[in-house]
């Protein structure tokens, strides 16, 4: 018998109680507990035992036996055998030590009078007794007060489940030492049961999926006592994974469904309510034992009952179960109807992978017999990763329409128009033809009724998704803006979180091409969030809120962090990705490749992205995007000629992009157009786009102080610096002829010491000062390597450059530089310089 510690130390501390209950279903281990436990009692502290029978219901046969049990136990001053008043006066007031007495099987004991005489006792709380009731059901004897009074232990089946660990004992009792692992996975399947586990090891599974021991034990001690009607209820109600009273009455053809359902939790026959709500879930292996007796005696029933429960579920708009039940029931002529109700609402949400699998079961020679399962094939064939074959599919499933009346016609094509135009012409990138279609879908679905499309409000969600995303990328972006938030507000408001995460990547990305960084970050964050509270982190519509969360640290001179969101955005996407979300990708690692110094790197990604687009690409912003990243290589790589050709022929300045305008101001520039340039760069300087506005008052400054306009120079620089800091933007510090730049800044640098410490956060990080609390020198020397960096403090480069030039990590670097700072003392760059060279140390 394995000794249990937590339980025998509950009734401990339960026997210190008047009343210990200990309560759960057959094969639970209710008796070997309180056996183990009794028998680890000392003699000075006495255990009377009585098992109950069917005759113990006659008080005559109750009490003497309880006599007995007291006798051999050890009880003193009885009361001659046969006198039962005196028996029961004895137990309320002649016990001379402390006692217990164990009822086992207290369930058996259903008469009024045997319970109402225990009753009398147990309720006036004797002194020295204490009781432990052991029951399959709640016991007859009324324990409210009892409870109330904080005099009653509860021991359920929640408690005698067996852990992990008791579990692996249980079987190397047995000789059985498997895995770890092993252990935890028959835990998870027995639930904990006791004797599942127990009789689990004698065989393996059965046909039904349990061992055939556990299904006779369980047929026998639990089946095969329930009266015939019950036996069918238990039965048909099985075959669901949960059930509620309207679903069981739907199933069986009986009323009461909830109130049967609700006497089987409390009588503890392996069924439990799900939480505090209408629904209630059979013990697994229960269930698996019910539902294999229900297919060996009644095959054709378990297929009915499946379809009567998809039925039950469609009417009740969960479309998932409803689909799972009509597939089990093999119903594939209900499957396909149920998925052109409901299945773009599931391919839209966190369930889409358990729909697909249903997909999947689908016999294939059934796939071409109408048009509603030739829907099913173009589904599955995304399911598959066989994007390419689903406009043949769609266009074999209109095929099919022939012949319908009109009304249910328009359904599915309605159906079959919001597929295409989410995995055809989405996934093509063809924007122009994508908003069309989708205002031509919303339109339509205001002519439809929601008992004609169950997924109406969820189709509308999509197309506006749809929608704001193809405005976006025709360069429409406050119409965009709009349709965005209303997809996002709608895709919640239906239950299609998948919607909700792609419309607000949308938004965050629209904010990042606004120049409005912290917005962005908000709906990139909303949305990675979002995602992870509905394990959809790894769906491909969480990509571009990770790609926008990389072009936004980008900015923020965050480059780690950036090439992290960048490595999971790319993985995201997966082999057969969108071709705008895969011009995305591009341009952030294009980015990122230009702020490393490596344009050729970055032109030819760039080139390449817009030649595997494809053929039916039609994106205007994003063309323009790639266009400006090869602009910005080109410059990089000394080619201002060809930039200035390149918007040439734009008949009006406000048609250009404010980073475009910036771009072409850097080449107006170098080509010696000083005029050209600064009309360009005022314009953007006024402008709403932040980014953009920073990046001109930079490219102003640099272009002032090459002419010799030192206070231009700097004022132009201080308003940069200003508008960089809401947006914590860095790298367009370093982004432009970063010498000269580094050489501006540490100007300022020595302007602004007269503010004092801890002010100038973004001039500090630009140069490689760190901002140190404090100016009390540390104690100890400078290590060797930080001597080394201290010999580029008085230079003009930045950390990244000392590092490279040392060999060593930027973080390295900065890290030696806090040290370097503390140990002089110092709070700043230069502060750490002047003190260097009184200590004789530069």
């Amino acid at each position: 018998m394995l000794w249990r510690p937590r339980l025998t130390g509950a009734l401990d501390a339960g026997v210190r109680r008047a009343v210990t209950v200990i309560c759960a279903g057959p094969g639970w281990g209710k008796t070997a507990l309180a056996a183990s436990w009794a028998g680890s009692r000392s003699v000075s502290e006495p255990v009377a035992w009585l098992t109950c029978e069917d005759r113990h219901n006659d008080p005559a046969a109750f009490w003497p036996d309880l006599f007995m049990a007291l006798r051999l136990a050890g009880a003193d001053g009885l009361p001659e055998p046969g006198d039962d008043p005196a028996l029961r006066r004895y137990l309320l007031d002649g016990v001379r030590r402390p006692f217990v007495v164990v009822l086992d099987d207290l369930q058996v004991v259903t008469d009024p009078r045997t319970l109402n005489g225990l009753a009398a006792i147990v309720q006036t709380l004797p002194e020295r007794l204490r009781f432990v009731l052991i029951s399959r059901t709640e016991p007859g004897v009324p324990l409210h007060r009892i409870r109330a009074a904080g005099e009653l232990t509860e021991i359920g089946a929640p408690a005698l489940a067996f852990r992990i660990e008791e579990a692996a004992q249980l079987l190397a009792a047995r000789g059985n030492h498997p895995s770890m692992e092993e252990v935890a996975c028959r835990v998870r399947n027995t639930e904990g049961w006791g004797a599942g586990l127990r009789l689990g090891l004698e065989e393996p599974a059965g046909s039904g999926g349990v061992a055939d021991a556990v299904e006779d034990y369980l047929v026998r001690e639990v089946l095969a006592a329930q009266p015939t009607g019950l036996r069918e209820f238990l039965l048909r109600t099985s075959v669901p994974d949960r059930i509620c009273g309207e679903l069981a009455e739907a199933l069986t053809g009986q009323r009461y469904g909830h109130r049967t359902l609700e006497r089987l939790a409390q009588a503890n026959l392996f069924v439990e309510r799900i939480g505090q709500g209408r629904w209630f879930r059979y013990h697994g292996m229960f269930r698996a034992v019910m539902r294999h007796q229900l297919a060996v005696a009644e095959p054709e029933r378990t297929s009915r009952t499946h379809l009567l429960a998809a039925q039950w579920h469609a009417a009740t708009g969960n479309g998932l179960t409803a689909i799972s039940h009509a597939a089990s029931g093999g119903d594939w002529g209900l499957v396909a109807r149920l998925v052109v109700d409901r299945g773009l609402q599931l391919f839209a949400s966190a369930d889409r992978e358990e729909f697909f699998q249903i997909l999947r079961r689908i016999p294939a020679d059934h796939l071409t017999q109408n048009a509603e399962l030739a829907f099913c094939a173009a589904l599955r064939s995304f399911a598959d990763g066989d994007i390419a074959a689903m406009p043949q599919r769609i266009a074999r499933a209109r095929v099919l329409l022939t012949g319908r009346g009109p009304r249910y016609r328009a359904v599915i094509d309605l159906a079959l128009s919001v597929l295409e135009s989410g995995v055809v012409i989405r996934w093509r990138g063809d924007m122009p033809r994508l908003v069309a279609v989708a205002s031509q879908l919303l339109d339509d679905l205001t002519t439809l009724r929601w008992d004609q499309v169950p997924a109406r409000l969820q189709y509308r969600a999509m197309m506006l998704c749809h929608k704001g995303a193809g405005l976006l990328w025709t360069g429409r972006l406050d119409h965009a803006e709009r349709f965005l938030w209303a997809a996002a507000s709608a895709a919640r408001a239906s239950g299609v979180p998948i919607v909700e995460i792609n419309a607000l990547g949308h938004l965050s990305l629209l904010a990042y091409l606004q120049g409005a960084l912290n917005a962005a970050s908000e709906h990139a964050t909303a949305a990675i969030d979002l995602a992870r509270r509905i394990d959809a982190r790894s769906r491909p519509g969480s990509a571009i809120a990770y790609l926008t969360r990389a072009l936004i640290e980008a900015e923020r001179g965050r480059d780690a962090e950036a090439e992290d969101s960048l490595r999971q955005g790319s993985h995201l996407i997966g082999d057969e990705p969108e071709a705008a979300t895969a011009v995305v990708v591009a341009l952030a690692r294009a980015r990122l490749q230009l702020d490393r110094r490596e344009p050729l790197a970055a032109r030819a990604v760039l080139h390449r992205a817009r030649a595997e687009a494809g053929p039916y690409f039609v994106a205007p912003l994003l063309d323009r995007l790639l266009a400006l990243g090869a602009a910005e290589a080109g410059l990089a790589l000394g080619d201002h000629a060809a930039v200035v050709a390149r918007y040439a022929h734009r008949p009006a300045i406000p048609a250009l992009l404010p980073a475009e305008q910036v771009c072409l101001a850097r080449a107006y520039l170098l080509a010696g157009d000083e005029t050209g340039a600064e009309r360009l760069l005022a314009r953007v300087r006024e402008g709403a786009d932040r980014v953009a506005a920073v990046s001109a008052w930079i490219v102003t400054a640099l272009a002032a102080d090459a002419r010799g306009h030192g206070g231009r120079a700097g004022e132009a620089l201080s308003r940069a610096l200003a508008d960089a800091e809401p947006e914590l933007l860095r790298q367009p510090f370093h982004r432009f002829d970063a010498p000269r730049m580094m050489v501006l800044a540490e100007r300022q640098q020595w302007l602004s010491e007269a503010r004092g410490p801890g002010r100038d956060t973004v001039l500090a990080e630009i140069t490689g000062e760190i901002p140190m609390i404090g100016g009390t020198p540390a104690a100890g020397p400078l290590s060797e390597r930080e001597l080394e960096v201290l010999q580029y403090l008085p230079t003009v480069l930045t950390a990244g450059e000392i590092a490279e030039n040392l060999g060593i990590s930027v973080n390295t670097v900065k890290a030696h530089m806090r040290s370097i700072y503390r140990k002089l003392g110092a709070g700043r760059r230069r502060e750490a310089v002047v003190l260097s060279r009184q200590l004789g140390l530069l």
